[in-house]
């Protein structure tokens, strides 16, 4: 009886252990779904968000999500995408399955969105007092390219993005806020998931193809790349240190998307023709310029659950180009890994490669150069040619082309590996660690044979030694650490976002150059030369530093950044500190004041802020600049010393203060919205390479001697002309001025940073970096040359205002894009007018009694205006019914579109193809400062004309 008691009362005991625990801590399933606001369409890829409790998950391809074991309670849960206002709404958890759907609205402002680059992590843009550009993968959708800097010259409203050439995998010339350095390059640092990537236009050594450099930039793949965010300098790019000046781009990929995996496959096809409006003779466009097949396919996948997602992404690109001897094949991989670890930790990591072969034309006055050739007058005017005379040139030039070889080889590959921790039990700490590399390889083949020699007349028929070849190999190593610590949290009116971490970059570059003369035809080792010759260039940088950055808010009205960055690098000289990087922000956002709001309805006017700061940024000296070295130079069979860099033990890194203050102001429930951003910034101990006195037996020499400086205004605008279910129409324009000048060269002699003995582009107080100088003739009514003002200020490249303009429009499954930008008040140099006159064939601008004069009198001629406005692109979307593919497809839509469309502009040649052919200006020699301007035997960009067809599955 007492043993039936006892087993009863454990059977009893048990029971409650079991149950009373469900009793009190049941749980339950939040599902749901995301729709446009606007025309109830899902959205993949948004994040919903439980405060509360720290978790959260994101949507399908069908715009569904489900977040398991959700104990009984009220929570607020935050939906957020790139692009769509920030949802925060209250949902009851009360039974088993609690279904919701959320409606989100476009964000037109983007004060929502959150910003990773100038917080150190996702910040509300409402709390930045900076200008942030961010590019979505919507936008990304629309714009058909294959290079990031194609992306950027379509999005970005407040800078200058310049093709250099018109040949593939060639530099591009990315410049905001004007020239802050005198010895640097204007490209901004980039970052691929959080690690920092080769972005070097032009290096050390490099083929001597006529100035058409190679870019790092060029071959950063584009594949799966969920955002784009720009930052243009000063307070943003504190924290980024001794190399952020001219500002930094993040690029982040796509993480995947949870449910079953989804795929979609593009084909494109088309042809890409030969730009003809620039030429000086049409003839030269029937000689060289034929259609090319282009072909593009990609692949990519999608998928995961709550614990772990996935990306992948792969492309074959196959570009015949538009002449006989341009082209490319190319292959990207890239893949995004993310998975929840433990309840508190989250990996995320990237892997990317590409592979990419280029054959390019020779540029500028080469012998090699076809283009130079026909254009720059060697072979005469060809316009006043007859039909057999072209043909006999045409089979002439075609033929010294098939003698000839340039040709490089690519292979990148980037990883990122990222750990994302909540700190626990403490609400609102987490932390970030990042750890990447970015390794590079790239091989040049350049070759001549004899039969070259022969055919343009060089040498003499039978010759069989003067043939040549070179090969050039460079390998980029770049490290990135980083971690950081953040603790988010907030207290009635207030809130706080506290960010401390630290940075080091390391990269290692090697390169190497072999050349073989005097080697007969067949053969590719440059074994078989009678004579070789080898060098090499090696360099390794260190940069490293540690930052805290604190952003506070009251009442979601007023906040106060504040941020700090001590840095060190190994360029600096062995006496320079720590540098120090401070800056401070303020946002005030009047239209969330009560007297606002009671006052002036929101369907007036929706948002009125008011920012300003100040911040502090950097850009290192050329590393071993400090190290006072000689240099070992063969001399008769033996070595000689003679005098290398002079050094500088105080060297330190230039550094650039900016001021700005702006306004955000929208109308019409954001849609109308105007953004208007005044900045000044001065690089005070600027680093000129300036001449020693001859008397010293030294050659220039890197010091901190002057003082640069940029001012400028930045309006951009959009319009949302049309928005219901069925449309919408969306218009952008942007206008920049710029104001830039040397305004103390600290007492150095003027100095060139290119161009030619005649007409220089050069740095002296009172100009801009690069103006052109030269002498400039003064003609009579008769045509006389009266008189020559020596070395006189003949304009810069810098144009004194830029901007971009837009539109898009959808109808139903119809979308448009449209592209453009502009510049006015900049000039640019025609050289193969130049080489024109050289060859003694007339020159309009030279009245006839002057035409004996020298050439070194005449500079100011040859100086032209570069006004223009180029449309970028034209693209046309459709999306087919699903009605036509039931059971088949998820979706098909199907576009074309067309690559600089069309050209408006005032010089006699392309005013932005002026990067290319001269040391010094444009693309120069490896971390060299690039302002272009000279106009130097180099194509245009290329039209493309391409359909495609996107099916998704």
């Amino acid at each position: 009886m007492r043993s039936s008691m006892y087993k009863k009362l454990l059977s009893t005991l048990a029971f409650c252990l079991v149950t009373v625990p469900f009793a009190f801590a049941q749980s339950g399933t939040l599902t749901g779904e995301v729709v446009d606001d606007r025309n109830d369409e899902p959205l993949p890829g948004v994040n919903i968000f439980i405060e509360e409790l720290q978790r959260g998950a994101a949507t399908n391809f069908d715009g569904e999500f489900t977040i398991q074991n959700i104990p009984y309670g009220t929570y607020t849960v935050r939906v957020s995408f790139v692009g769509f206002r920030t949802l925060n709404q209250e949902v009851a958890i009360s039974s088993s399955e609690q279904s919701v759907q959320f409606r989100i609205e476009e964000d037109l402002v983007g004060l929502g969105e959150l910003i990773v680059t100038g917080q150190g992590d996702g910040v509300q843009r409402g709390r930045l007092s900076t200008t942030v550009t961010t590019i979505s993968a919507r936008q990304l959708e629309r714009v058909p390219t294959v290079q990031l800097d194609q992306i950027l010259q379509a999005n970005l409203a407040n800078s200058q993005v310049r093709m250099s050439s018109g040949a593939p995998g060639t530099a591009s010339l990315l410049r905001g806020r004007g020239v802050v350095s005198a010895v640097t390059s204007t490209t901004p640092v980039i970052y691929i998931d959080g690690v920092r990537v080769d972005n070097t236009s032009g290096v050390s050594l490099s083929e001597p193809t006529g100035g058409a450099q190679s870019s790092a930039i060029a071959d950063i793949p584009v594949e799966n790349i969920e955002r784009i965010e720009y930052v243009s300098g000063g307070a943003a790019t504190t924290q980024f240190g001794s190399d952020a000046a001219n500002g930094v781009i993040q690029i982040f990929t796509k993480r995947g998307v949870q449910g079953a995996t989804q795929f979609r496959f593009q084909s494109t096809i088309g042809s890409e023709v030969g730009t003809t409006d620039f030429l000086k003779y049409d003839e030269t466009g029937d000689i060289l310029f034929e259609p090319g097949l282009v072909q593009e396919y990609r692949l990519s996948a999608s998928g995961g659950t709550e614990d772990y997602t996935y990306s992948f992404s792969g492309s074959m690109r196959g570009n015949e180009g538009f002449t006989p001897h341009t082209g490319q094949v190319r292959h990207n991989l890239r893949t995004t890994l993310s998975a929840k670890l433990a309840e508190s930790t989250r990996y995320t990591g990237s892997f990317g490669f590409t592979s990419s072969e280029y054959s390019r034309d020779w540029n500028a006055n080469s012998s090699a150069s076809a283009f130079g050739f026909l254009e720059g007058g060697e072979a005469g005017d060809v316009s006043s040619m007859g039909e057999s005379e072209l043909n006999d040139l045409s089979e002439f030039v075609h033929g010294f082309l098939d003698e000839v070889d340039n040709s490089e080889k690519i292979k990148r590959f980037q990883t990122s590996h990222n750990l994302d921790f909540n700190i626990l039990p403490v609400d609102g700490l987490t932390a970030n660690a990042v750890v990447g590399l970015d390794y590079r390889n790239s091989k040049q083949d350049f070759y001549y044979t004899n039969a070259f020699q022969i055919a343009r007349g060089f040498a003499p028929v039978g010759t069989t030694d003067l043939g040549f070849m070179s090969e050039v190999s460079r390998d980029f190593l770049g490290l990135t650490l980083e971690g950081n610590v953040r603790y988010e949290t907030s207290f009635g009116d207030f809130s706080s976002i506290t960010n401390v971490g630290g940075q080091l970059f390391r990269n290692d570059d090697r390169q190497y150059r072999l050349e073989g003369d005097e080697i007969p035809d067949g053969t590719t080792s440059v074994n078989n030369a009678a004579e070789t010759t080898a060098e090499n260039f090696r360099r390794t940088v260190v940069n490293y530093g540690l930052y805290a950055l604190e952003n506070f808010g009251y009442q979601d009205t007023y906040f106060i950044e504040l941020g700090v960055r001590a840095d060190q690098n190994t360029a600096f000289g062995s006496e320079v500190n720590t540098q120090i990087y401070p800056k401070i922000g303020l946002i005030y956002n009047v239209s969330n004041e009560s007297f606002f709001e009671d006052n002036i309805p929101s369907d007036w006017i929706s948002t009125f802020r008011i920012r300003g700061n100040y911040g502090l940024a950097g850009n290192f000296p050329t590393p071993f600049s400090n190290e006072v070295l000689a240099s070992l130079n063969p001399f008769l069979g033996a070595g000689s010393l003679e005098f290398g860099t002079p050094g500088d033990v105080n060297l330190k890194p230039e550094k650039t203060e900016t001021y700005e203050i702006g306004a955000d102001l929208s109308f019409l429930n954001d849609r109308i919205n105007f953004s208007a951003t005044y900045f000044t910034s001065e690089t005070s101990d600027a680093l000129f390479d300036a001449p020693f006195a001859r008397s010293t037996g030294l050659g220039a020499a890197l010091q901190n001697l002057g003082v640069i400086e940029n001012s400028g205004l930045e309006l951009s605008s959009s319009f949302q002309v049309i928005s219901t279910r069925d449309a919408s129409v969306s218009l952008r324009a942007s206008y920049n001025t710029l104001e830039s000048v040397v305004a103390d060269n600290g007492n150095s002699a003027p100095f060139a940073v290119g161009g030619f003995s005649f007409l220089g582009a050069f740095v002296d107080e009172g100009f801009p970096v690069g103006y052109f100088r030269g002498n400039n003739p003064v003609f009579d009514d008769s045509g006389n040359m009266i008189d020559v003002i020596p070395n006189d200020d003949l304009g810069n490249a810098l144009p004194t205002a830029f901007g971009n303009l837009g539109i898009n429009a959808d109808y139903k499954n119809f979308s448009l894009t449209v592209t453009a930008d502009y510049q006015v008040g900049a000039q640019g140099v025609n050289v193969d007018e130049v080489l024109r006159f050289f060859s003694g064939l007339q020159d309009d601008r030279i009245p006839e009694a002057s035409l004996g004069e020298s050439f070194f009198d005449l500079a100011g001629v040859w100086v032209e205006d570069t006004d223009f406005l180029k449309v970028r692109l034209i693209g046309l979307n459709y999306r087919i019914p699903s009605e036509y593919y039931s059971g088949f497809a998820r979706g098909i839509t199907i576009g074309f579109s067309v690559s600089n469309a069309l050209n408006f502009y005032s010089s006699t040649f392309d005013p932005e193809v002026t990067g290319a052919g001269i040391a010094g200006v444009g693309t120069t020699p490896q971390g060299g400062v690039g302002v272009g301007g000279f106009g130097f035997g180099t194509y245009s960009p290329p039209r493309e004309f391409l359909g495609r067809v996107t099916i998704d599955f």
